[in-house]
This record gives C-alpha cells, sequence and structure tokens, in this order.
C-alpha cells in the first residue's frame, strides 16, 4: 500500500481568518497581541496529513481495509458498495502543538493559539480534500467522511486500525495515539473519506442540540445514497 503525505503552507491562515474564529474584528483592544502571537504561529507552521487510498474488502460482517479488519455494522454499511476510500490522520503539527504550550496560564493567548491550531488542521485537510478529489473521486460528486469517536456508532476505540492499517503514523507526521485513544497533538484527526452522490455528515446522526460545530441537522434514519 502507497502512502502519501501532505503539507500545507501558512498562507492557507491569514489573521482576518483568526479575528473571525475569535469573533474579534481589527479594532478590538487586543488585535495588536493578537497579531504578535499569529506572526509567531506562521513562522512555524507545519500542518501535515497522512493518506492512503485502499478498496475495501467485505468480509463476514466487517471491513478488510489493507488487511486490517474494522467490524463495526456502522462502518460496514457506510463503505458497504464503495470503491476506492482513503483513510487518514491530519494535524495541525507537532511544532505549533509545542510551541501554543508557552502561553500555559494567559487564558486569552492560550485561547489565541487553540484557536489557530484549529485553523491549520482545518487548511490541511481542505488541502488533502481537494487532493484526493483531484486523484482518486468524480469532481461532480460529493466527499463524505466518517470519523471513529464522532458517533457511537464508531467508538473511539475505532483509532487503532487506522493507525494499523496506515503504519508508522507517528513517524510519518509525529501524531501519537495514547491508550487513552486521545492524538498528540490534540488538534489531529483521522478518519475515512469515501464518496457519495449526497454529501454525509456525522451531525445527521448526532442528537445533541448545542453542537457549535454542527453542519448539518439530526435525521436519525439518516442513509447514504
Amino acid at each position: 500500500m502507497e502512502k502519501s503525505i501532505i503539507t500545507c503552507s501558512p498562507a492557507g491562515v491569514t489573521i482576518d481568518s483568526l479575528l473571525s474564529e475569535l469573533h474579534m474584528g481589527r479594532e478590538h483592544k487586543l488585535f495588536a497581541n493578537i497579531e504578535e502571537i499569529y506572526l509567531a504561529a506562521e513562522e512555524i507552521a507545519k500542518p501535515v496529513a497522512l493518506y492512503a487510498a485502499v478498496v475495501p474488502d467485505l468480509e463476514d460482517g466487517g471491513v478488510l481495509l489493507n488487511g486490517v479488519k474494522i467490524e463495526e455494522p456502522f462502518v460496514y454499511k457506510m463503505l458497504e458498495g464503495r470503491g476506492t476510500v482513503i483513510p487518514y490522520v491530519a494535524t495541525c503539527g507537532r511544532e505549533l502543538d509545542e510551541w501554543s504550550q508557552s502561553f500555559a496560564g494567559n487564558m486569552f493567548d492560550q485561547f489565541t493559539a487553540d484557536a489557530l491550531k484549529e485553523l491549520y488542521l482545518g487548511a490541511v485537510r481542505k488541502k488533502l480534500t481537494n487532493e484526493v478529489q483531484e486523484k482518486y473521486f468524480d469532481a461532480a460528486k460529493s466527499i463524505s467522511t466518517i470519523n471513529p469517536g464522532s458517533l457511537k456508532q464508531w467508538p473511539i476505540a475505532g483509532q487503532v486500525p487506522l493507525f494499523e492499517l496506515l503504519g508508522g503514523v507517528t513517524d510519518d507526521i509525529g501524531v501519537v495515539l495514547k491508550e487513552s485513544m486521545l492524538m498528540m497533538p490534540t488538534k489531529s484527526v483521522s478518519g475515512i473519506m469515501f464518496q457519495t452522490d449526497t454529501e454525509y455528515h456525522n451531525c445527521q446522526l448526532c442528537a445533541r442540540a448545542d453542537c457549535p460545530s454542527r453542519r448539518a441537522p439530526y435525521d436519525a434514519d439518516a442513509e447514504i445514497e
């Protein structure tokens, strides 16, 4: 199985995108402080993602990806009948994560640094999606993603087979999976991307009413077509 690594330049994150994330404007009294943190992050940010293209095999109610079996019925249902799928891990990068720890004790600066890590993670995920779309999928169709730990149907322990099938994730991009299933850096995400006619979001199967990151309304009967 061939793996690919994607890096993302700091140009993908602007001071204005940071201000939007913080719900602040350039006229805010803390703008100079925010800009200083932004420029420091811009110097060291190295967000990165690792992925592979795999054709799933369905076997005894489970899904085999590169010889690694994922047994959750939810994953089987979502990947049944799919062609190429893309298991991946993406991260804001160790550099930003280690740098952000220097703000411990300063609540606002820590909040700003965390917002930047989220933005850099989002930037490399966007580049990952664009590359995968161009190389493996029909541009006229949608890309959907499922992530271990986002729903009860695929618990966070699903990180283990994803890391196993990708192999060498820590050596390749610096992401460590701890025994608690927490990834380090914490602003990291794992999942499987695949092509669908209609885009699916995990939100469609999540009943949490007050989620600030909701991207689609809750639908208990949601199906991928």
